[in-house]
């Protein structure tokens, strides 16, 4: 069995290859539970976050604090992670861990309250700050509960400037709003700064109504939606432009240095603007109030969570390379929130920016606000499914270097100096199309094991793929001979397919064994007959791979044209749809004529005109009744 200390050499040496699926299965196979080693638990948390694992990195946090508990770092590190996630409970509960441990440091009991605060709990943070003070003696506590009484006893005062750009909605412009940014359900946030200028949000726990979109627009306070749904669905995809932290504090102070960055931010969200309008999507474009622009598609019907972000992150490929002074960030920026979860948030148009008292205002291309706000919410319009789904298709699989348009260049290109001429290089014949109906490797390795052809059955039927059926898929079919074009041509098939996973080289080593994809996808192998035996003396363990061992060099395997295809199942599965509507249709069909025949009675006529032409009701020899239309 490998050491630990193997397995981060054979995870980063997979990263440098740029094999970061391999990486993830290495990481994922790890056995640290029962390992009290506080150092190698950090070790692979290091590990794990590089590789965005974040569920992964919290259990080895866990274990490290369960090994280490008088390590301080620990706490603060949790507790920013499930803060990052909206889990405030947590993140409070290891502030106070950290609050009983070291009961003299001032700095846990300050986040523990704000936390409380944040959450709405503001007597249980006056308590908290009280034990703050009382433990160690700071004046800081003193000052936060100033803070507080100040914030809750003081309304906000709107500026002069905000009064004349006031914003009165009527109940249909609030019907509007709320349809368009309808997100979490139960829950929203509200936007709150601090005397110093810190700024954040606070998850209130109560419905996104009329009544608080009304408050929003007013500017009585801000509000920020949790765009995934209790069933993991969108009502909209988001794209959030922001200048780099590093521009921020440079260009601050100077309104020319801060104009010229936000000019940068602009036509960037003009170029995803225009990318969007390429393929018919309409996408609207606000001032976030501060430091950049939001970029806003609204859905006619709601969608799955890593649909959107799919189809977010390859609109954003094609405006690659980015200037390095401009940032962007996809709402939903996560496919799936767990249960007790929320997910990140995204201030709402139309409200007042608690930092700089700016409204938020749509705005027209060329960067000025949008004359009628309010009216302009009743003319947006809303991408159909098939739009979305239709872009993923498209571009999902190519290369960035193929969809991402070239930045102009500053001079015309005029070739190479006759100097830097090389000669021409006679050109290959091209490589004849992949296919997976005529991959033998493929068809064989289908036709023997149930379990992979349940999980390409899949796909082909519903076009998404789980995220344990994508592992599945590349440490199984990834090691064929034509492997990486096999897994290449499933993942583009699917919606919800993760594009840093398509496989650029066949893979080496052991494939997945049959027990590992049991315990992967049980809820797959436990309805099919997944008890292949194999001869042990070909491979030390099972693996769908074994069965190429019964394909001979040259001989007969499954191709296009035997019931084991993908091609014929297809067919099949299209044969079947088709007879079903077809039944369906006679059937409503059957249904309509009855009622239509009852009318014609009714009415004492045999004969009515319509735009087609005549409608003529006739007793059929068998005593039924007929219907015939004379164009």
């Amino acid at each position: 069995m490998p050491t630990d200390h193997d397995l981060f050499t054979e995870i980063r040496q997979a990263l440098r290859q740029g094999h970061r699926e391999q990486a993830e299965a290495l990481a994922l196979s790890r056995q640290t539970k029962d390992l009290q080693d506080p150092a190698l638990h950090l070790a692979w948390a290091e590990i794990l976050e590089e590789l965005g694992l974040i569920d992964e990195l919290v259990k080895e946090l866990h274990l490290a604090v369960r090994d280490d508990p008088g390590n301080r770092a620990l706490y603060p590190r949790l507790a920013e992670i499930y803060a990052d996630q909206g889990r405030l409970d947590r993140a409070a509960h290891c502030w106070a861990a950290l609050a009983k441990k070291f009961p003299d440091d001032p700095l846990p009991y300050q986040r523990w309250g704000e936390i409380l605060v944040d959450l709405g709990e503001h007597d249980k943070a006056r308590e908290v700050w009280g034990q703050g003070q009382a433990a160690t003696g700071s004046d800081i506590f003193a000052a936060l509960l100033r803070d507080l009484d100040t914030r809750e006893s003081a309304p906000r005062e709107l500026a002069d400037q905000e009064r004349e750009d006031r914003l009165v909605p009527s109940q249909s412009h609030l019907v509007s709003f709320t349809s368009l940014f309808s997100g979490r359900e139960g829950v929203y946030a509200r936007q709150w700064v601090s005397p110093s200028g810190e700024s954040g949000y606070t998850p209130v726990q109560e419905p996104f109504t009329l009544k608080v979109a009304e408050n929003h627009i007013l500017g009585n306070y801000t509000v920020g939606l949790y765009p995934v749904r209790l069933d993991n669905t969108v009502n909209f995809i988001a794209f959030d432009f922001d200048l780099a932290k590093f521009v921020v504090r440079q260009a601050i102070s100077s309104q020319r240095a801060w104009e010229a960055a936000m000019h940068k931010v602009h036509q960037c969200a003009i170029r995803l603007l225009d990318a969007a309008a390429s393929h018919e999507l309409p996408l609207y474009l606000e001032d976030s109030g501060f430091k950049g622009r939001h970029a806003w598609i609204f859905l006619e019907t709601p969608i799955p969570a890593g649909v959107a972000k799919k189809c977010g992150d390859l609109l954003v490929r094609l405006l690659q390379p980015l200037p390095p002074e401009v940032m962007v960030e996809v709402f939903p920026k996560q496919g799936a929130v767990k249960k007790g979860g929320l997910g990140n948030l995204i201030k709402i148009p139309l409200g007042i920016h608690k930092r700089t008292g700016k409204r938020a205002l749509f705005l027209e291309p060329d960067g000025q606000p949008v004359a009628e706000q309010l009216q302009h919410l009743e003319t947006l319009r809303k991408a159909p499914r098939r739009l979305i789904y239709g872009l993923i298709q498209r571009l999902q699989g190519q290369p960035a270097a193929e969809v991402a348009p070239a930045p102009p260049p500053e001079a015309p290109d005029t070739g190479p100096p006759p100097w830097e001429e090389k000669p021409a290089v006679p050109l290959s014949a091209p490589a004849p199309p992949y296919h997976l109906d005529t991959d033998p490797q493929f068809q064989y390795l289908l036709s023997r094991c149930p379990v992979l052809k349940a999980i390409v059955d899949r796909i082909n039927q519903t076009s998404l793929v789980s995220k344990e059926e994508t592992l599945v898929l590349i440490h199984t079919l990834g090691h064929l001979e034509q492997g990486p074009a096999a897994v290449n041509e499933l993942f583009q098939r699917c919606l919800n397919a993760d594009l840093a996973l398509f496989l650029k080289s066949q893979l080496r080593g052991n494939p997945m064994s049959c027990p590992k994809i049991r315990a992967r996808i049980p809820e797959i192998t436990r309805n099919l007959d997944c008890n292949c035996t194999f001869d042990l003396a070909v491979n030390l363990y099972p693996t769908p791979v074994i069965h190429l061992h019964g394909l001979r060099p040259g001989g007969a395997a499954p191709t296009g044209q035997t019931i084991d295809s993908l091609q014929f199942q297809g067919a099949i599965q299209e044969y079947l749809t088709l007879r079903k509507q077809l039944r369906e249709t006679q059937l409503l069909l059957e249904r309509y004529e009855k009622r239509l025949a009852q009318f014609f009675q009714e009415a004492g006529v045999d004969s009515v005109q319509t735009p087609l032409g005549v409608v003529r009701c006739r007793a059929n020899p068998d005593g039924s009744v007929g219907f015939v239309l004379e164009i």
